[in-house]
């Protein structure tokens, strides 16, 4: 997701779950509606709200049910949500005590807020300001989630910088690790669908390995893979309407099939066969150190966080100890 869209969504994020277990947070000094202070900055149930508004929109979008509110991991994930926003406060908190490399400034917020309006809401102010007042989200919120998305990828550069993996770190890593670099046998399948075999023939007659993906483009029916060059992936067999498949899975590599129907119209198929084999240290390596590098930070990184939760842990206060993190879960 494109920044400003990430950063959209949690400005944007509908606010219509109701707060159950964390309502009632009874024998604390905290205002009403307050899940947690933090260096004596309110964490409303309202901001946990959105949160968990986000998470539900989420995992509907995947055809997914989300937890009843009042069940146990309905519950958890409000405690994960309230922890997630509490550890916000203390990155800004961070980025205040690091000072101007980190610190966003007034110009930047402004620019990434442009960035919203342009990309989210046709370049109207208004209508992004007549929004934010639907949902109840104050200037001073905005602002705070505006500064994370800018201050947080800065504090945590500097947690990072200097860690790097070398080719040899690679290559040893390669050697330890052979099990990780074996390329399973797999079968790629690209065709072209159009409604009749005189067509079919007409265009099987023309196609080559070369000028496959062209045709397939100009041709083709299948609106999932017409603007990829036909291209369907991978494919398993069991995945596939018997005729296709039958024929998919006896093509050699390169090779084109005769018109094949099918419920859907008629296709032809060609396909692109990797055998299995180890993959060469050499060939791995850039691979390797992506990956190990990006590991390696991200160990940096968690190591901070629960160093600087500790660090700022006499100043957060929550609502009710049981909203309090676990002890042996750190909050993503």
């Amino acid at each position: 997701m494109p920044r400003p869209a990430r950063i959209a969504a949690a400005i944007v994020a509908a606010t219509s779950l109701s707060i159950v277990a964390l309502a009632g947070c009874g024998g604390s000094s905290l205002p009403e509606g307050v899940a947690a202070q933090v260096s004596g900055q309110d964490i409303t149930l309202a901001e946990v709200d959105r949160s968990l508004s986000q998470q539900k929109q989420a995992v509907e979008q995947q055809g997914q049910t989300f937890p009843e509110a009042g069940s146990e991991e309905y519950v958890a994930l409000q405690r994960q949500a309230l922890e997630a926003l509490v550890f916000q406060r203390l990155v800004l908190l961070e980025a205040k005590e690091c000072g101007k490399p980190c610190l966003a400034t007034p110009a930047q917020i402004s620019r990434e807020r442009q960035k919203i309006i342009t990309q989210n809401f046709s370049g109207d102010a208004t209508k992004f300001t007549d929004f934010l007042k639907e949902q109840k989200l104050s200037e001073d919120e905005v602002n705070r989630i505006l500064r994370l998305e800018i201050e947080q990828p800065r504090v945590t550069a500097r947690v990072t910088r200097g860690i790097s993996v070398t080719p040899a770190q690679a290559l040893k890593y390669c050697k330890a690790n052979p099990q990780e670099f074996k390329q399973q046998a797999s079968r790629e399948a690209s065709h072209i669908l159009v409604k009749t075999k005189e067509e079919a023939d007409r265009i099987r007659a023309m196609a080559t390995t070369s000028n496959f993906a062209d045709l397939a483009k100009q041709y083709s029916t299948d609106p999932g893979s017409k603007n990829q060059g036909g291209s369907l992936g991978t494919i398993q067999k069991g995945a596939l309407v018997p005729e296709f498949e039958k024929v998919a899975f006896a093509l050699g590599d390169g090779e084109i099939s005769q018109p094949v129907k099918t419920q859907f119209g008629w296709h032809i198929i060609t396909v692109k066969v990797s055998a299995a084999r180890d993959i060469p240290c050499d060939e791995a390596e850039a691979r390797i150190i992506r990956d190990q590098t990006a590991s390696k930070k991200n160990e940096a990184v968690q190591k901070w966080r629960e160093k600087i939760t500790k660090k700022w842990q006499s100043q957060i206060t929550y609502a009710d100890a049981a909203l309090e993190p676990s002890t042996d879960t750190t909050a993503g």
